[in-house]
C-alpha cells in the first residue's frame, strides 16, 4: 500500500484495543492478557492521560480510517513544560520563564506482517504536523505523502516532543520532511549502584525519622508545585549563565506525569512512598522488573546531603529485595560524590532521550534540562 493512501487518526476506543492486543506479545512480560489490558485501563484513567491528554495514534487507509487492520500505532501524552530563551540583558531585558504545551510520545509499535515497510517511520513522522505549534515552519508538506493530516479537536500544539528510544538513532530520520531532522538524542547519563548481598559482612543502612519524612502519595501532589517552583528557578539560574541565543527546556513533573511511573510499575512491585527530608533534598522513586531496580524519578539534593540521601537509597533497596539502584542525568557536581559510595556512571544504552524542537530557533541551541525518569513514557 502507498504511504499516500495513509495518514495518521486518533484511534477509535476499538482501535485502542486492538492496539493492545498486538502489542501484549512483546511486551507484556510477566502479565496475563487480562492484567496487560487494565494496565492499559489504569494508565488511561490516570492523572497523565485524562482531560484528552493522552492519544493514540494509528496508520490507517484514509478511506478507512476505523479499520482494525491498521499498519501500527503509537500514543502521545500531552505535558506541561517550561521554555527559557536567553534574551538581551545588555538591553534590560529579564528572564521570564513560559508555561508551554509538549509531547511525551510512547509505544510505537507495527505487528509482524507490517514490519519493514517504512510503516512506522511514516506514521510518526506524520506526527509531527498534527503536535508542532507552527507547521509552516517546516518545508512544504511532501507531494508523495499525499495530504497532511488533520489535528483532531482537543489534541493541542506543542512547543517540543521527546520519547525515548530503543532503538537508537532510528528517530533522527524520522522528521516532517526528508530534509528536516526528527527526534535528536541527547546524554543517556546513568548513575547505578550494586546493592546485591554478596556476603553476611555488608553494611546495613537505616534511616533516621527524626532527619528523613516519609510521603504518602498525598503528599506528593502537594510536592509537585514546589517542585515546579524549584525547576523554574533553576532555568531562570542557569539561563543568566548562558550565552545569550540558548533555549531551556524541561518537562515538569505534575498532573500525573512523576506518578504515571508507579502506575505503571505497580503490577510488578507494588507502591512504596518515597522519602524526604524537610527541605533540602527528596528523591522519588519506583521499582522495576528484572534486574530488580530502585528507579530513581525525581531528585533534588546537593553535595551537602547526597551522601546520606544514598544511604536512604540502599536502605530502601536492601529493604525490599533490590538488585540496583538507578539514576538518570545526575548533575555532574555529583557524579563524583555518587563515585565516592559506590557507584558507576556510564552511557545506557536504551530508553535514550530525544527531542525534537517546533520553534523557530536552531535545535543546536536548545538545551533539555532534567532529563530524569520522571518524564520518561
Amino acid at each position: 500500500m502507498s504511504l499516500s493512501s495513509l495518514s495518521i487518526f486518533s484511534a477509535t476506543p476499538a482501535q485502542v484495543q486492538e492496539s493492545r492486543r498486538r502489542s501484549f506479545v512483546q511486551w507484556g512480560g510477566p502479565m496475563s492478557e487480562e492484567e496487560y489490558f487494565h494496565r492499559g485501563a489504569e494508565v488511561e484513567q490516570g492523572e497523565s492521560a485524562t482531560n484528552g491528554k493522552l492519544t493514540v495514534w494509528v496508520l490507517s487507509p484514509r478511506d478507512d480510517p476505523e479499520s482494525l487492520d491498521f499498519k501500527c500505532s503509537c500514543m502521545t501524552f500531552r505535558r506541561k513544560g517550561l521554555v527559557v530563551r536567553r534574551p538581551n540583558t545588555l538591553l534590560g531585558d529579564t528572564i521570564v520563564p513560559e508555561e508551554v504545551c509538549c509531547h511525551g510520545l510512547a509505544a510505537v509499535f507495527t505487528p509482524e506482517r507490517f514490519r519493514r515497510q517504512g510503516y512506522a517511520k511514516h506514521m510518526v513522522r506524520l506526527l509531527h504536523w498534527v503536535l508542532a505549534i507552527d507547521p509552516s515552519l517546516f518545508p512544504a508538506f511532501p507531494e508523495a505523502w499525499g495530504s497532511p493530516p488533520q489535528r483532531p479537536i482537543g489534541v493541542h500544539p506543542g512547543h517540543f516532543s521527546a520519547l525515548w528510544s530503543d532503538v537508537g538513532d532510528f528517530y533522527r530520520s524520522c522528521g516532517p520532511t526528508d530534509n528536516i531532522e526528527g527526534w535528536v538524542l541527547r546524554d543517556a547519563s546513568t548513575t547505578i549502584w550494586d546493592v546485591k548481598p554478596h556476603n553476611v559482612d555488608a553494611p546495613t543502612y537505616s534511616v533516621s525519622d527524626e532527619k528523613w519524612r516519609w510521603l504518602a502519595v498525598e503528599d506528593l501532589q502537594m510536592m509537585y508545585p514546589v517542585d515546579e517552583e524549584k525547576l523554574k528557578q533553576e532555568l531562570i539560574a542557569k539561563s543568566a549563565a548562558l550565552d545569550s541565543g540558548k533555549t531551556l527546556l524541561t518537562f515538569l513533573p505534575g498532573e500525573g506525569v512523576e506518578m504515571f511511573q508507579r502506575t505503571r510499575s505497580e503490577h510488578f512491585w507494588g507502591k512504596l512512598e518515597p522519602p524526604a527530608d524537610d527541605e533540602s533534598a527528596i528523591a522519588t522513586w519506583t521499582f522495576e522488573r528484572p534486574p530488580k531496580t530502585l528507579l530513581v524519578t525525581r531528585l533534588w539534593t546537593n553535595q551537602e546531603n547526597f551522601g546520606d540521601l544514598v544511604a536512604v537509597l540502599k536502605y530502601i533497596a536492601g529493604r525490599h529485595g533490590m538488585e540496583r539502584i538507578e539514576i538518570w542525568c545526575l548533575p555532574d557536581a555529583l557524579k563524583s560524590v555518587a563515585q565516592n559510595h559506590g557507584a558507576i556512571n556510564f552511557e545506557r544504552k536504551e530508553h535514550l532521550p530525544a527531542l525534537k524542537w517546533y520553534g523557530a530557533k536552531s535545535p543546536t541551541n536548545v538545551i533539555w534540562l532534567n532529563r530524569e525518569r520522571f518524564c520518561w513514557c
